[in-house]
């Protein structure tokens, strides 16, 4: 199964569904079905799906690395000679598995699952909250969520996407570096292929992984702006328009650029998925979308520096309280997800700093061999754990981030001051009041006119 197309299809279907549920014509057949229309929602069809494909790597997790290999103790065959030819000492040297590196990888997918557990947890609680809401307001399509809440949910939901990629990046480290890769050629002879292609193959499908989770943080920024934009709604049309244009440059430059690079990525995933073009896929990858990543390091930095800024407005944290506080998290991610690999990968076998590390005493020079990847989508697990505990103590889900609902409740009620006042006959509305008399008749004394209007002092005569 290509795990990238998959997810990247489940995530276009869950976008293009969110649109066409955000008609209320659609929402009110939805909700004939009564409490059953949760599960026509678009958060409904992303965590389930995603769900499936989560549990499904964990347990092929379990049955192989756990269980059929013993924790990786009875599957390293790169450790014999004969089984992999043409392959180097040196590279033979870096693949080995440290048993410390062999630990904490196989950590990593329980702290991803804890961490995935706590997110459903956390969107559930959000949902369910909001719902109630809704009930109380009178709203009949309860569980159709607001613009806000809908953006909140992606900000708490994009650490399971990565969680799951990272899973998925991990068991192709583990093939390549126990040398399982190499099982289904071992046996042709001559061999088809070489142990280079398909390590590049393998190298290949993990970046792709990576990349879409990337891919779901780009949708997840994009998604802060507009709720920037959305809590300044009451603002004055000329302060909107210049912050579109103007201040969220870094927010849409981070974007723009994360698109482009996982439109690239995706394009190496579908030329890999066909062995004819599959080399031509992983020369792609290393050789042109290579060259964004410092790029878009750059952008990286200043899309963290705009979202500070932004979070420090009075008009947002009217609304979120401490919004630097709630993104913190999501601005961590961000940090590490482009950041921390470009660390990792000059610690890489053939990297400069590698060389100058060979250089040092025994002891030190072994220690970056086998750390770059392999460290690297080991720790996004734990550290996607850390935002979503996080998240889940900041983002509180009895909170009310501004629903629509009330908007549209409020927008029907009175005025405050007249909420009380009975409404005059229409006689009194027809006729001028006593204080409007006397404003009359101090007007015309102002004037030198007679005090009395013409047609009273006839009345008056005539009695």
């Amino acid at each position: 199964m290509n795990a990238v197309l998959v997810t990247f299809a489940i995530l276009a279907f869950v976008f293009f569904w969110r649109l066409f549920t955000n008609f209320n014509c659609v929402q009110r057949l939805f909700h004939c079905f009564g409490p059953l229309a949760v599960l026509f929602q678009w958060y409904t069809f992303l965590f389930i799906s995603l769900g499936y494909l989560l549990v499904r790597t964990f347990y092929d997790i379990v049955l192989f690395e756990y269980i059929k290999y013993d924790f990786l103790s009875h599957s390293n065959l790169i450790e014999e000679k004969d089984f992999i030819p043409d392959l180097s000492e040196e590279e033979r040297e870096a693949l080995r598995i440290s048993p410390w590196l062999r630990i904490f990888s196989l950590a990593a997918p329980i702290a991803g699952m804890l961490a995935a557990i706590v997110v459903v947890e956390h969107v559930s609680a959000v949902v369910m909250a909001s719902m109630r809401r809704a009930k109380m307001a009178g709203a009949r399509l309860y569980w159709k969520m607001s613009t806000q809440v809908n953006m909140i949910l992606l900000v708490i939901a994009m650490p399971l996407v990565f969680i799951l990629m990272a899973m998925r990046a991990e068991i192709r480290i583990w093939a390549v570096m126990t040398g399982s890769a190499w099982i289904p050629y071992h046996e042709v002879s001559p061999p088809t292929t070489t142990w280079k292609v398909v390590r590049t193959l393998e190298m290949s499908t993990y970046t792709s992984d990576l990349e879409l989770g990337n891919f779901f943080q780009y949708i997840t920024i994009f998604a802060f702006g507009r709720l920037c934009v959305f809590y300044l709604k009451d603002a004055p049309a000329e302060y909107r328009k210049a912050l579109k244009l103007a201040g969220l440059q870094g927010v849409y430059l981070y974007v723009i650029f994360g698109a482009v690079r996982s439109i690239g990525n995706l394009a190496v995933a579908v030329l890999g998925a066909s062995e004819e073009y599959s080399y031509l896929s992983a020369t792609l990858r290393d050789k042109t979308l290579a060259q964004i990543g410092p790029v878009f390091s750059v952008a990286t930095l200043l899309c963290v520096y705009n979202m500070f800024v932004l979070g420090k407005m009075s008009d947002i944290r009217a609304h979120l309280g401490s919004a630097n506080l709630k993104f913190q998290a999501t601005r961590f991610l961000v940090l590490i997800s482009q950041i921390q690999l470009q660390v990792l990968m000059g610690l890489c076998v053939g990297s400069k700093l590698y060389q100058a590390a060979q250089k040092l005493p025994p002891k030190y020079s072994g220690i970056v061999e086998s750390w770059h990847l392999s460290t690297y989508r080991a720790q996004i697990n734990f550290e996607c754990l850390f935002v979503v505990l996080f998240n889940r103590c900041v983002w509180r889900s009895s909170a009310d981030y501004g629903d629509e609902v009330k908007a549209q409740t409020s927008a029907r009620e009175p005025r405050p001051e007249f909420a009380n006042a009975a409404e005059p006959p229409l006689c009194e509305r027809l006729l001028p009041t006593s204080d409007e008399k006397g404003e009359r008749a101090e007007a015309r004394l102002a004037a030198g006119a007679p005090s009395v209007p013409r047609g009273e002092r006839s009345s008056l005569v005539a009695v």
